[in-house]
C-alpha cells in the first residue's frame, strides 16, 4: 500500500513535500489511507464529515475518527452538518447533498490550513461500481472511463487497489475501523451493483477488478482521440453571426457520424438525446421550425440551424410618456408633436413612425414580440397580420424576431419599428396634428 501511494505521487509528479488534506469517513478505505500517509510521513490534516444521517451511529463515527488521530498525533477537524435540511431546500437526494456538503468543506479547508491536495478513498471496487452505474443511467464514452485518479486538486491514490487488500492492509497493521450500516442496504444503486453483480463478475473473472481498470485506462486514450476528432468537427460546421451559433446542416449531415457530433454540440445548451434526433430529422423540413431547450432557442434556416440564448434580451417595457428624447439600450427615440396643413411630407426612412397624434394615447410601450402579437400593416387596408407571419416575410431569424422592438399605443401596436407603422395610425388628409417618432441608433 506504501509502495502504490509512492508510486502515484511520482506517476502524477507530485510533490511530497505538498500538503495534503485526508477526507476520513472512518471505514477501512480512508484509515488506511490516513495510516499510510502518516507513515510516509507526509504533511496531511484529517477531516471527517458528520452528516447527521445515522443517529447514533454518525456519533460514533466521529468518536472513533478522533481518537484514532488522537492516538497517531494526526491534526484533525470535523464538521457536522443538517444535510436533511440542505438536501430539502436544494432540492437534491440525501446522496448529492452530502456530495455537495462535503466537496465544499474540503476545499474551504484546504485554502484555510494551505494544503496542495484533497485525498479521497476511492479504490478499485468503487472504480467498477460506478462503471456499472454509468452504464444502467446511460453514459457517453467519458462515463466509460470511470473515476479518474486526478481531478484538479482531488487526489485517489488506491484507485488500483482492491477493498480485499485494504482489508488486508488493515489487519496487517492492527487498525479498527467503523462500517457504515446502510452498506449493506438493497436500497441503494451501488449496494445492489456491489453485493450482487461485481461477485458475480468476479466468479467469471477472478482479475475482473484489475480487467475494469485497464479497460477504463484505454477508454481513457480513446476518449482524447475522440473528443479531438469532435472539436475538428466542430471547426467544420459551427460558425458565428451577430451572437448568433450557425451550424452549418450539410456538413453536418456529411460528418461520420451526423447525431454524435449534433448530440456533442447541443448537448452543453440542455438539449436532450431526443430533442436531438428531431433537430436532426428536420434537416429536410421547410425553414422555421423551432427547438428549445432551457434557455437556448434552435431554429432551422434553409443553410443552418441557428442556435443563441433567449434570456440574454430581457424583455423590457419602456414607457414613452410625452414627447422628448428617451434613451433605450443603444438608441434613442426622440418624440416629436407638430401641428401640419396640406404642404406636410410624411417622412418615409425606415427609422422614423408618424402617426395621426388625435388618435395616439400616451403613455406609449416600447416592448418586445410576443407570441400571439398582430397589427394591421401600412397598405393592407387595415387588415389584421400576426407578427409571427410579418417576421416570416421579412425572413427574420429567430434572432432578429426576439430583438426587434414595437411601439404599442393603449392595446394596439402601432409601429413594428425600423419596418412598418400601423394602417390604423397613418397620416390621412384628415390629420391635423402628428407624432413623428425618430429611432437614433448606435448612440
Amino acid at each position: 500500500m506504501l509502495d502504490t501511494i509512492k508510486q502515484f505521487l511520482k506517476e502524477h509528479e507530485i510533490d511530497e513535500k505538498a500538503g495534503f488534506i485526508i477526507a476520513v469517513s472512518g471505514g477501512a478505505d480512508s484509515i488506511t489511507l490516513l495510516h499510510a500517509f502518516k507513515y510516509l510521513n507526509l504533511r496531511i490534516h484529517a477531516l471527517h464529515c458528520n452528516f447527521n444521517l445515522r443517529g447514533k451511529e454518525s456519533n460514533m463515527d466521529e468518536q472513533f475518527v478522533k481518537r484514532f488521530c488522537e492516538t497517531y498525533g494526526i491534526p484533525m477537524s470535523v464538521k457536522r452538518f443538517d444535510t436533511q435540511e440542505y438536501a430539502k431546500k436544494k432540492g437534491i437526494s440525501i446522496e448529492m447533498a452530502a456530495r455537495e456538503l462535503r466537496y465544499d468543506w474540503f476545499e474551504e479547508m484546504r485554502q484555510k490550513k494551505k494544503m496542495d491536495y484533497i485525498v479521497v478513498g476511492h479504490h478499485a471496487d468503487d472504480l467498477a461500481e460506478t462503471l456499472f452505474i454509468n452504464i444502467c443511467r446511460g453514459t457517453g464514452i467519458k462515463g466509460l472511463t470511470g473515476i479518474r485518479p486526478v481531478k484538479d486538486r482531488i487526489l485517489r491514490p488506491l484507485l488500483s487497489r482492491s477493498r480485499e487488500e485494504i482489508i488486508t492492509y488493515i489487519e496487517q497493521n492492527q487498525l479498527g475501523y467503523r462500517t457504515d450500516s446502510t452498506n449493506n442496504s438493497l436500497d441503494y444503486v451501488r449496494n445492489k451493483i456491489r453485493h450482487m453483480i461485481i461477485p458475480v463478475c468476479k466468479d467469471i473473472n477472478p482479475s475482473f477488478l484489475n480487467t475494469v481498470r485497464e479497460n477504463c485506462n484505454t477508454l481513457k486514450e480513446v476518449e482524447q482521440i475522440y473528443r479531438y476528432g469532435i472539436d475538428r468537427l466542430k471547426e467544420e460546421v459551427i460558425s458565428e453571426e451577430n451572437g448568433e451559433t450557425l451550424i452549418d446542416i450539410q456538413k453536418t449531415l456529411a460528418a461520420p457520424a451526423p447525431y454524435t457530433l449534433l448530440f456533442e454540440i447541443l448537448r452543453p445548451y440542455g438539449f436532450n438525446a431526443t430533442q436531438i434526433e428531431d433537430i436532426l430529422e428536420s434537416s429536410d423540413a421547410i425553414p422555421g421550425k423551432q427547438f428549445e431547450a432551457e434557455e437556448y432557442l434552435l431554429t432551422k434556416g434553409r443553410i443552418y440551424w441557428r442556435l443563441f440564448n433567449i434570456l440574454e434580451k430581457e424583455d423590457k417595457r419602456t414607457l414613452l410618456a410625452d414627447s422628448g428624447e428617451y434613451h433605450v439600450d443603444d438608441s434613442i427615440f426622440r418624440l416629436e408633436e407638430q401641428d401640419i396643413d396640406d404642404s406636410f411630407i410624411v417622412p418615409r426612412d425606415l427609422d422614423t413612425g408618424c402617426f395621426d397624434l388625435d388618435k395616439i394615447t400616451y403613455p406609449l410601450v416600447l416592448r418586445h414580440w410576443s407570441m400571439g402579437d398582430w397589427f394591421c400593416p401600412l397598405g393592407m387596408k387595415r387588415s389584421k397580420k400576426k407578427l409571427s407571419d410579418f417576421f416570416t416575410d421579412l425572413k427574420f431569424s429567430a434572432k432578429q424576431k426576439k430583438d426587434c422592438l414595437l411601439l404599442q399605443s393603449g392595446k394596439d401596436i402601432i409601429w413594428v419599428v425600423g419596418h412598418r407603422i400601423d394602417d390604423r395610425y397613418k397620416v390621412s388628409p384628415a390629420t391635423k396634428r402628428v407624432l413623428i417618432i425618430k429611432q437614433i441608433k448606435g448612440i
